[in-house]
């Protein structure tokens, strides 16, 4: 964590971190009053459907504020949405930016890089990936 922390010292950059996480929609089983042994059965019209989510926890370079942005998509985040997104961070944030993500094949894509080299303000530094809980981003959609 030594090199990205240099370097958005050395650029006065915000950190970003970013995640992506997914939620089923159907009902969630819990405990009845049925009597022992006779399992109740559930009956629900809910399809199985699914809305992803993807946000960055930022932390501002001087005055170590937090901010939260997030999109919602329907159904699976692939890159363009990671591009929409990346697009939507750049617009919020000024100046410089180092995005710490993991390596996730979503992460590398035609559209990711157009993204990259577009805006040159914008760098990247990887996560370990035996590591995960380094990101705070992933604690965002912990219940």
């Amino acid at each position: 964590m030594d090199r990205p922390k240099k370097k958005a010292h050395h650029l006065n950059a915000p950190w970003a971190f970013l995640d992506e996480s997914g939620f089923l929609l159907i009902p969630t089983v819990r405990r009845t009053w049925a009597p022992r042994g006779q399992t109740p059965i559930l009956r629900h019209r809910y399809p199985h459907d699914k809305i992803s989510a993807i946000s960055a926890v930022t932390v501002s370079p001087r005055r170590q504020r937090l901010g939260l942005y997030l999109h919602f998509h329907p159904g699976h985040i692939g890159q363009t949405e990671v591009a929409v997104f990346l697009r939507f961070l750049l617009r919020h944030l000024r100046g410089s930016i180092v995005l710490l993500w993991d390596a996730g094949p979503i992460h590398k894509g035609e559209e990711v890089d157009q993204v990259l080299e577009r805006y040159p303000r914008l760098h990247c530094e990887f996560f370990p990936s035996y590591a995960p809980e380094l990101n705070p981003d992933e604690w965002v959609w912990v219940t």
